[in-house]
Order: structure tokens, then C-alpha cells, then sequence
């Protein structure tokens, strides 16, 4: 439960407001005041006020709202009762000055407008003192009281989410600028840099006018990112713009690297047949050399021994 107060001047402008066709209004509750039009309440608010007249300000205005989830269980006698706990928690008396409550119906989430004349009954003035505050307390005590969704913790929680999701958003947008860094100085056409940033796992939406790239958005992991929020080299004009000028440059960068890719190959082709030569022919001269050793022991081996020596007695 949420409750906004504002303090203001004008009950014409106020009751004009509440009671807008547009907001599908329905007065819930009023004391003291008619609830037959605009004009009728703001007349009796205003009656009430003369009994103060130093008093400039003594419009209170109470912006009532709950969460869609909790429609079901807001009828219009609930939304009655919790307003006029809502007075009292506040530290005004239901019966002891003018006020209405309003709902509207033009948003999904339940919610009602409650006009309170801070000149009550006797003159006297209402405070409105620590207004944020005690109307803080008071929701988180009707919270409790009706078991009501607290607000203060599904606020937290969107904080929450909201810090997550920025911090997702932001490592995204960081992968997609180091992806288009790197592929885009060699990119020769959008069709180039799409299939580029697709191998790295980065969807591309491209947007065309008369066949020229004008608006192109990248998707990472579920952000959709504006090429000109990455950065305004990576909007689709200006994308376009780089390839266009660096086309030329890239296919002769292209051909020199075929070519020089030529001529290594060639180069290490000879270095290899080269050192094939070296490898075959020293194997042919230590093949050579065994076999003249082979034969050196096969003539040794075949020839005739010379007697051994008769012994003399």
C-alpha cells in the first residue's frame, strides 16, 4: 500500500480532478461534503474553510493505491474501511472535518484520491507535520492490519532486480563494443560484419533505406542494444559510412595477405624438399658406408688363414 500526500491550495482544482470522466471516478465516501458534482464538493470544502481563512493551504490530498495482485480483495466497502484507518493513523479524526474518497479506474492496480480539509469542524487547524513519514507508518501498519502485499518490500525487490539487470545490461554492451572492435576493421560489407558478430554469439537486426544500412541494434543474452548506445561509430549510418571507405583497403590488405601466403608456402615447400635432399642423401652415404663395411668383413672372412708354425723338439 502506497499513500502520497500533497499539501495544496485549490479544493476546485482538486475536485475537478477526482471526478474526470476519462478516470472512470466513483466517490466511495464523503462527510460533510456532496458528492453530487465537482462543483457541490469544492463549494462545501471551501464553506468549511472560512473558518480559517489564514490558512493558504488547506487542501490535503491523498493519492491511495495498492497493487494490481490485490484487486480481487478491494472491493469499494474495503477501500472504505482502509481509508478511514488510514485517517486515523494519521492523526485525523473521520468525524471531525470534511473529506472524501474517490476511486478511479483508468490503471490496472486498485487505487482512490482522498480529500481531507485540514480546517476541521471547529476551525482548527490539521497538521501536516512529518507527512512522509507518518503516512509511511501508517501503510506499513494497514499492511499488517489487512494483510495487504507490503510495498516497501516489493520495492526493494525491483531495486534490487533493477541493479541486477543493469549490471547485466552493461557487461553486454561491453562483449557487443569488444566484439565490433575487433570485426569491424575488417568488414567489407554489413553482410561481413553480421556473420562476424553472429560467430560470437550476437544477434543483429539491420534496418535499410534504398539498400544503405540507416539503423541496426545488436542482441546479447537478452539486451537489445542501439548500435548509437554503444557508441556513436557503431550507429548504422556511421557504420555504414566505415565500410564503404575502408573497402578498398581491406580487399588489397586481403590480396596482399594471399599473396604473401602464396609465396610462404612456396618458400617453405623449398625449404622442405630442400631439407628432404639433405636427409636422403645422407642416409644414401651411411647406407654406402655399411655396406662397404659388409663386404670389407665378408673378403676378410673368405680368405685362406696361413698355417700355424710346426713346434721343434
Amino acid at each position: 500500500m502506497i499513500g502520497k500526500v500533497k499539501i495544496g491550495k485549490s479544493f476546485g482544482g482538486i475536485c475537478t480532478y477526482v471526478f474526470g470522466e476519462e478516470k472512470g471516478a466513483q466517490v466511495l465516501a464523503t462527510e460533510g461534503v456532496r458528492d453530487t458534482s465537482a462543483a457541490h464538493m469544492a463549494a462545501d470544502f471551501n464553506a468549511q474553510r472560512e473558518l480559517n481563512p489564514n490558512l493558504g493551504k488547506a487542501v490535503m490530498h491523498v493519492a491511495l493505491a495498492w497493487l494490481a495482485e490485490e484487486k480481487a480483495q478491494l472491493s469499494n466497502e474495503r477501500m472504505e474501511e482502509i481509508a478511514r484507518a488510514y485517517l486515523k493513523a494519521m492523526k485525523v479524526d473521520p468525524e471531525g472535518t470534511q473529506w472524501a474518497l474517490v476511486r478511479h479506474r483508468d490503471k490496472d492496480h486498485p487505487h482512490a484520491h482522498l480529500i481531507v480539509n485540514r480546517v476541521d469542524n471547529e476551525g482548527a487547524t490539521v497538521s501536516d507535520q512529518h507527512n512522509y513519514r507518518n503516512s509511511q507508518e501508517a501503510c506499513r501498519k494497514l499492511e499488517k492490519q489487512y494483510g495487504l502485499v507490503s510495498a516497501q518490500e516489493v520495492s526493494q525487490d525491483n531495486r534490487r532486480a533493477g541493479r541486477e539487470d543493469l549490471l547485466a545490461r552493461a557487461a553486454a554492451k561491453l562483449y557487443v563494443q569488444d566484439a565490433l572492435s575487433r570485426h569491424l576493421p575488417h568488414a567489407t560489407s554489413p553482410e561481413e560484419l553480421t556473420a562476424a558478430m553472429q560467430r560470437d554469439g550476437i544477434g543483429v537486426q539491420a534496418t535499410y533505406q534504398k539498400e544503405k544500412l540507416q539503423a541496426v541494434v545488436f542482441e546479447y543474452e537478452g539486451h537489445h542494444l542501439k548500435g548509437s548506445e554503444l557508441g556513436r561509430a557503431y550507429s548504422g549510418n556511421n557504420l555504414a559510412k566505415t565500410i564503404e571507405a575502408q573497402q578498398d583497403q581491406v580487399q588489397q590488405q586481403r590480396a596482399e595477405l594471399g599473396a604473401a601466403g602464396q609465396q610462404y608456402g612456396q618458400h617453405r615447400l623449398e625449404l622442405d624438399l630442400e631439407a628432404f635432399g639433405r636427409e636422403y642423401a645422407a642416409q644414401k652415404e651411411q647406407a654406402e658406408k655399411a655396406e662397404k663395411q659388409a663386404q670389407e668383413r665378408t673378403r676378410l672372412a673368405q680368405t685362406p688363414k696361413p698355417p700355424a708354425p710346426s713346434a721343434q723338439h
